[in-house]
């Protein structure tokens, strides 16, 4: 190979290479995400639902039993068989109150801290 041809190859793997390297990262493999919940929020938090980021389509409640107090750490499993990542998360109070907390990415973190 002369230098030329050198030279066109490498101007073309590097091209190739940065093509690569621009196309956006592939989304979340399905499953399920182990989350870690921290109560900030000022009151108990009875129960927990998820849904895909803009559907109705809540889930049972993620508590169970159990419940999260004020500034305790709970852990619940969000199902996420799409690999979406993106969910709604409706927190229902001892007073009856559900706050809604709309795209929380479990993929991106595994913890988040609920504030009123």
């Amino acid at each position: 190979m002369n230098f030329r041809s050198v030279l066109l190859l490498f101007t073309l793997a590097s091209a190739l290479a940065g093509a690569a390297s621009a196309q956006p990262a592939p989304p979340a493999p399905p499953g399920d995400h182990m989350l870690t919940l921290i109560n900030s929020g000022g009151a108990v938090v009875t129960a927990i639902y998820v849904a895909p980021s803009g559907s109705l389509d809540f889930s049972d409640d993620l508590l169970g039993k159990q419940v999260a107090s004020v500034g305790k750490t709970v852990h619940v499993k969000v199902k996420d068989p799409a690999g979406a990542c993106l969910f709604d998360v409706q927190f229902l109070m001892t007073d009856g109150t559900v706050i809604t907390r709309k795209g929380v990415n479990v993929c991106q973190s595994d913890t988040y801290t609920f504030t009123r």
